[in-house]
């Protein structure tokens, strides 16, 4: 089990669609985009951390598409093929951030 960060990164897929993440991990991401791709579809592109582009290289898991009449984008989960090497150093730093814990009512 990987924790998943809420985290808006900037990335790019194919280098022709901009996209932003929802969430990151080390097994893969959620995106926004407006388009939608179709669940088993291979990706790639990079990530926009601290001006510098981290490649990545994924398949899209799931998707759900989104509504252009109501200004909702499409959303899609990717699974990486390898963690990407320059998310390490973003990695370590959100996992030793303090974490909030739910309490049940």
């Amino acid at each position: 089990m990987t924790i998943r960060n809420r985290l808006k990164l900037p990335l790019s897929l194919g280098r022709r669609l901009p996209a932003l993440t929802a969430d990151v991990s080390r097994g893969g991401f959620q995106a926004e985009l407006p388009q939608v791709f179709i669940p088993g579809s291979r990706v790639d592109g990079y990530f926009l951390v601290d001006e510098a582009e981290v490649p990545f290289r994924g398949e899209v898991t799931w998707a759900h598409p989104g509504n252009p009449s109501l200004s909702l984008w499409s959303s899609i989960g990717v699974q990486f093929l390898e963690t990407p090497k320059g998310l390490e150093p973003l990695f370590a730093k959100l996992e030793t951030r303090p974490r909030k814990v739910k309490r049940k009512s």
